[in-house]
């Protein structure tokens, strides 16, 4: 007897404008999705209209682009405030960067020098109910 596959608690939607960079991320994200009990989709959040409406987490790989060129832009401002978690994976450690995202109502900030599987445990907490924002970060290192 075939078992029919069970249904997904909702969606993990991972945007990224880059499309090698955002499949890279859906590789590694989607065994995780799967244990979470979630499908994953990903899209362009600059040039896809993204729906958000079933998702649960919305990870968006910003790179080296600074989140507030983003926010500026508008749909990073809608997502943070009104729909699911938001995660930032950046390559830029910037405290500044890390408090406008923290500012702004996102719920995650995960620097790319994280190993993959802390990256992922940040996203299973923030997927149920925590925020993450590296302190280390936040603190500014004085240059001698």
């Amino acid at each position: 007897m075939e078992t029919l596959p069970e249904a997904t608690a909702g969606l993990a939607l991972v945007l990224d404008e880059m499309p090698l960079r955002r499949e890279a991320y859906l590789r590694l994200f989607t065994p995780w999705a799967a244990d979470q009990n979630l499908s994953i989709q990903g899209g362009d959040l600059c040039h896809d209209t993204v729906e958000i409406e079933h998702a649960k987490i919305v990870i968006l790989c910003a790179g080296a682009r600074s989140i507030r060129e983003l926010w500026l832009d508008g749909k990073l401002c809608d997502m943070a405030n009104d729909g699911p978690p938001t995660v930032i994976i950046s390559d830029m450690r910037d405290p500044v960067e890390i408090a406008s995202a923290l500012s702004w109502g996102v719920r995650g900030f995960v620097p790319t020098e994280l190993a993959p599987e802390q990256a992922l445990n940040t996203l299973t907490f923030i997927l149920s109910g925590g925020d993450f924002f590296p302190s280390s970060a936040l603190i500014r290192k004085e240059r001698y």
